[in-house]
């Protein structure tokens, strides 16, 4: 725990992580290094000392300073402490908790996302997303956005295709009209609709962009507030964790009723 304390204490200084992250681009000495950040070199070279005291960083024969690879798994492990404490005010009232383990120790990854804190604004996201996939959409929701089904059908006859993971016990509009097109991509597959027990998160993915990632409330409700990105890093993050859900989940053994 001591060591932990450490380098939380070196990391506590801004100045110090201002270096460290400078560092991990590219090596330098004590004087262009105080130039590049606007510090005195008597600031500077104290600082680089400590770093190099607590093994974060190591000095060259030629002087230059880099980051140790100790420093650089540290520094990676931050972003995730980056990206919650930029979005305080949200993880205040949502949590991810019910991700997996070892989504919740890559959350780091999601540091590029936009928040989003308008439903709506989520809502046309995903409308557009479908408007401009080519390959692929994949989402996980809780509920049926009925505005966008005709984009959705758009979409189909475009050759997109679709995955849908849902709660068993989702509760289906007694608007939603199951047509002709859905009710052939289902049965051909290119839609496919799987069930599983929880919906932990709303996730909508397309191969170009994440249009939404929303974590639920202290209740576990999904209020469609969250984050949006077209980061390679954030969509490898969500793809990794909407196939972790898909290969845990069940195709749904009916498809949705059509109207009377």
């Amino acid at each position: 725990m001591e060591t932990l304390c450490d380098i939380f204490f070196e990391f506590s200084n801004e100045d110090r992580l201002r270096i460290l992250y400078t560092l991990k681009e590219a090596p330098f000495t004590v004087t262009s290094l105080s130039r590049e950040l606007g510090l005195t070199t008597q600031e500077t070279s104290r600082h680089l000392s400590r770093l190099g005291d607590a093994g974060l960083t190591r000095k060259d024969p030629e002087g230059g300073h880099h980051l140790t690879p100790y420093g650089l798994m540290s520094l990676k492990q931050l972003n995730g402490f980056r990206f919650t404490c930029s979005h305080r005010d949200y993880f205040k009232t949502h949590g991810v908790t019910r991700l997996p383990p070892e989504f919740v120790a890559r959350i780091g990854e999601l540091e590029p996302c936009n928040y989003v804190d308008d439903v709506m604004v989520i809502f046309h996201r995903i409308e557009q997303a479908f408007r401009d996939a080519e390959e692929y959409v994949w989402r996980m929701t809780d509920r049926y956005i009925l505005t966008a089904v005709p984009v959705m059908e758009d979409a189909l006859q475009r050759g997109v295709e679709f995955r849908l993971l849902e709660p068993r016990d989702i509760v289906i509009p007694p608007e939603f009209d199951n047509g002709p097109i859905l009710q052939e991509a289902l049965r051909s597959r290119q839609f496919r609709n799987n069930v599983i027990d929880q919906v932990n998160v709303f996730m909508a993915i397309s191969e170009k962009e994440v249009a939404g990632i929303c974590f639920p409330g202290a209740d576990g409700r999904i209020d469609y507030r969250g984050f949006a990105s077209d980061d390679p890093g954030v969509h490898r993050w969500a793809t990794d964790l909407y196939e972790y859900y898909w290969e845990r989940s069940e195709r749904k053994t009916a498809l949705r009723p059509t109207p009377s």
